[in-house]
């Protein structure tokens, strides 16, 4: 578009010339001839000529344009010099309009500086916006990451099930308490134990990260949530493919850890109508699994 633009503007810049020159060429014999009636049409017709020049080439187009006038002007000098009063005219005219086009290109270069000035600040402005929406990005994300799994927290998952409660949403939230996990620290030590978490959390985001919402909500606690309408056998379904991640030895620092995981499952609004409400019926199930025996899901019952 901008070449095509260039184009069109040379163009107008060429025939512009040209046609100032034959006025120019035509004009010459009038002004020393007892015929001058087209005299100041043909004048106003230059005028027009090299504004149109100037407005459409800039400064290209206002090195042209007086050097059109210039050439007008040396071509009355010798009207002038004989006492011919339409060759003064001309001479006034060319004046008058190089004049003219000074004024024009000043304001036409004015222009053009504020207006870069007012895209600098545009940029600057959008450049400024594009900054601090990265910060914002960037400290949302450690808001809301876990920084040793990378997995979101329990404020991002809080904030989630609030979202889901607020549309009215069906949603279920399944929460896994790592069994026996104390021992794994005690008897290999803490570097030990973190590495067999982010095992299990790179299983866990490796399986689920494009399916389910999927959160480290504490030590060795972990919590899924499931959007929609599911029956318990699906719930059931999908809380042992969690199930088998947690079973499959780690090996970690040469050591092959084993362990298991409760599950407790909370639905809304079946189980509760708060946040709390279901973390905290999800958690009690927990403790109902652990209680039975470990290694298994429970759902939260009011009995």
């Amino acid at each position: 578009m901008i070449e095509k633009n260039k184009g069109l503007h040379i163009a107008i810049l060429i025939i512009g010339i040209i046609a100032y020159l034959v006025i120019y060429l035509f004009i010459g014999p009038l002004h020393t001839s007892s015929t001058q009636n087209y005299l100041g049409t043909l004048s106003q017709l230059q005028v027009v000529i090299v504004t149109v020049i100037l407005m459409t080439n800039k400064k290209r187009g206002f090195i042209a344009a007086l050097s059109l006038c210039a050439l007008s002007s040396i071509g009355t000098l010798s009207g002038v010099l004989h006492g011919s009063s339409s060759a003064m005219i001309g001479l006034m005219t060319s004046i008058v309009t190089i004049a003219i086009l000074i004024i024009i290109y000043n304001f036409l270069v004015q222009n053009d500086r504020q207006h870069q000035e007012l895209s600098e600040q545009y940029e600057q402005m959008i450049d400024s916006n594009r900054l601090m929406q990265e910060k914002d990005e960037a400290l949302k994300e450690l808001a809301y990451k876990d920084e040793m799994t990378d997995m979101y927290n329990l404020a991002y998952f809080r904030e989630q099930m609030q979202e889901h409660l607020n549309q009215n949403e069906v949603f279920t939230i399944i929460y896994m308490d790592l069994d026996n996990f104390k021992s794994v620290n005690d008897s290999f030590g803490p570097e030990v134990g973190d590495t067999v978490l982010k095992v299990y959390a790179e299983r866990i985001l490796r399986t689920y990260k494009t399916s389910f919402l999927c959160a480290r909500t504490g030590g060795d606690d972990f919590a899924v949530l499931l959007t929609g309408t599911m029956s318990e056998a699906d719930i059931l379904s999908i809380t042992e493919q969690f199930r088998q991640i947690f079973i499959s030895p780690v090996t970690a620092q040469g050591n092959t850890i084993s362990l298991t995981a409760s599950y407790g499952i909370a639905l809304y609004p079946r189980d509760g109508k708060t946040t709390e409400d279901l973390l905290d019926n999800a958690i009690m199930a927990v403790y109902s699994a652990k209680s039975n025996g470990k290694n298994q899901p429970r759902f939260f019952s009011h009995a």
